[in-house]
């Protein structure tokens, strides 16, 4: 059973030490991420599962992952009250999945007895703007402004009809980890917040939690 459903997004940004000091974007960005978790933790699950992408040119633990288990033992060790102990099991999903099989997974992830808060890690394009990673598409903005809300209303079902050919073209890092969160939510209803929208370095970052 999922109690909670937080979408975080996914840059090395995130990681300790990574921008050697304090950079203002970045730690707007890590506290939303830190208060969403703590509104999923406040369900109190039995164990977290985090879902992230898998690249065809990782090789270990893929970036996704290593960000979401940072991002989650920092809410646990920093969070209001007591440190929490809770399990973490993570889900490593092929970024090439198609969304079928992507929303099927996340239905089969969701089917077990335990209380679990699924942490889905996933960024939006990285072709926002003429500095940007894959620089300026028109395509972006509304494709992003899609997941939005999606993410701001608990809208599943929009989630799941993420197209992938189309995720790839604009270098969407979560389309498929989406597709498993509209799995996840399995057609139930949520109550949905969009903690934060932003895309300070040409890439769009979402933060939300679905409750």
């Amino acid at each position: 059973m999922i109690t909670a459903i937080v979408s975080l997004p996914q840059p090395p940004l995130l990681l300790a030490g990574m921008t050697g000091g304090p950079v203002a974007e970045v730690e707007e960005l890590r506290d939303a991420c830190r208060r969403a978790l703590w509104s999923a933790l406040a369900t109190g699950p039995d164990g977290i599962l985090i879902v992230g992408g898998l690249r065809a040119v990782e090789v270990g633990e893929p970036l996704s992952i290593r960000v979401g288990r940072e991002l989650v033992a920092d809410a646990c060790t920093a969070g209001p009250g007591q440190p929490r102990t809770v399990p973490v099991r993570c889900e490593a999903v092929p970024t090439s999945i198609e969304a079928d099989a992507a929303t099927a997974l996340g239905r089969e992830l969701a089917s077990g007895p335990q209380r679990i808060c699924a942490v889905v890690m996933a960024d939006g394009s990285a072709r926002r703007g003429p500095k940007a990673p894959g620089y300026l598409d028109e395509r972006a903005a509304p494709f992003d402004a899609r997941v939005e809300r999606a993410l701001a209303s608990g809208a599943a079902a929009s989630l799941a009809e993420l197209e992938a050919e189309l995720a790839a073209e604009l270098l969407v890092a979560g389309r498929a980890a989406w597709n498993v969160m509209a799995g996840l939510a399995g057609g139930r209803a949520w109550q949905a917040e969009l903690r934060y929208s932003g895309d300070p370095f040409g890439v769009w970052y979402p933060v939300a939690v679905w409750t």
